[in-house]
């Protein structure tokens, strides 16, 4: 038998080739936090924006380009702009809630501190299942979620509509991701197609 794969969910990995100096590190340990369900975020929202993290921005722009280009493959002249960047802290026994980013095409999570071989992000299948039948194992047709593992210097690119979340940290250091949403900018759709835009 051949199976096709007909409209996968495109994720992208990518690994950032050196450590985090100290400034960088001192910038997203010392930002202010605010509540958010089951852990804490940066009351900044736009952390990619500051002269902290220019070049950690301009790594993650270089990615996101990559990812925009092999998923879209865009004919005309549009690229995708970070609108939001924040900072999410999960201490041990925390967890991140299942949510998806509206507002955004792409979004991302770059990995400042995650413990490899423990952390994970999980992602979710969404939607009506008629029958519900139990596999007797699992893989990427039947499974209703997946999880992929993540360590510091990881980041993971997703369509922003994929539900996610992080189950509780069971390492012994507070867990640290840098979270960002994506909108187009330049022409999308086509004006003979009377699908045009121009952002």
């Amino acid at each position: 038998m051949s199976m096709i794969n007909l409209f996968p969910t495109p994720i992208g990995s990518f690994k950032l080739n050196r450590a985090l100096n100290d400034a960088e590190l001192a910038f997203i340990i010392n930002q202010d936090k605010t509540p958010n369900e089951g852990n804490t975020t940066s009351a900044n929202t736009t952390v990619l924006e500051c002269p902290e993290l220019s070049e950690l921005s301009e790594f993650i722009h270089t990615c996101v380009d990559a990812y925009f280009d092999e998923v879209y493959r865009p004919l005309y002249d549009v690229k995708l702009r970070i609108t939001q960047s924040w900072l999410n802290y999960s201490e041990p026994g925390q967890y991140h809630h299942k949510h998806n980013h509206g507002s955004s095409i792409v979004s991302g999570c770059f990995y400042p501190h995650a413990e490899e071989g423990v952390d994970k992000i999980y992602f979710y299948k969404d939607g009506y299942q008629m029958l519900p039948i139990t596999p007797r194992d699992y893989n990427v047709y039947n499974s209703s979620s997946w999880w992929i593992p993540v360590a510091t210097g990881d980041l993971i690119l997703f369509p922003s509509s994929l539900t996610h979340m992080v189950e509780r940290v069971v390492a012994q250091e507070t867990r640290i991701s840098l979270s960002f949403n994506t909108f187009p900018v330049g022409y999308v759709g086509d004006d003979k197609k009377l699908t045009g835009l121009h952002l």
